[in-house]
């Protein structure tokens, strides 16, 4: 696994689960899987916005149908570069449940922090992101689902989210111009 991440075309993601709990603290459990790499992204990417996949070049993707990842082999092409999976996505990932602990342990090797610790950093970035308004390279279904989360992110990674707003307002499209 460490071989084929450092060759460039594959990321360790994460899903989160939320569970309200019945004293009403929410919490997440992280679902840990392998998919190609997006632009601009590390080869261990958490929690971030989606961007457009690494090995899709202007012929389409890099891969053939019998060596393409397993979700991008299930993705349906659409008009406007939109796709659509034709596969459960939960199903899917229930195919990672063996591999939780090799994964965790390569997080921790690449990034030297645990993957709860790992969440909140990037979930930071994403607030960030968010805050000043870089999409680049997002799709709108892709921050549609983003911002459908965004009360779940923040209450669970609070401190981050303050964090991220303090960052966010040294930014200067931020800046309130005067009516």
């Amino acid at each position: 696994l460490t071989k084929i991440l450092s060759e460039g075309n594959i990321s360790i993601v994460a899903a989160l689960d939320f569970q309200r709990m019945p004293k009403g603290n929410l919490v997440y459990t992280p679902l840990l899987y392998l998919r190609a790499r997006n632009i601009n992204r590390s080869e261990i990417d958490l929690l971030s916005f989606k961007t457009t996949c690494a090995s899709l070049e202007a012929n389409g993707c890099y891969y053939d149908l019998e060596h393409r990842p397993s979700g991008g082999a299930s993705l349906i092409p659409m008009r406007n570069d939109k796709c659509y999976s034709n596969v459960d996505r939960e199903e899917e990932l229930k195919k990672w449940l063996p591999y939780q602990n090799i994964l965790q342990r390569i997080v921790k090797r690449h990034t030297g922090m645990s993957v709860n610790s790992k969440l909140k950093e990037d979930a930071e970035e994403l607030f960030y992101n968010i805050l000043t308004k870089n999409f680049d390279g997002v799709s709108k279904l892709e921050l549609m689902d983003v911002l459908n989360m965004m009360p779940m992110l923040t209450e669970t990674y609070n401190e981050e989210y303050t964090k991220s707003k303090q960052r966010a307002s040294n930014y200067p499209i931020l800046i309130k111009t005067k009516k």
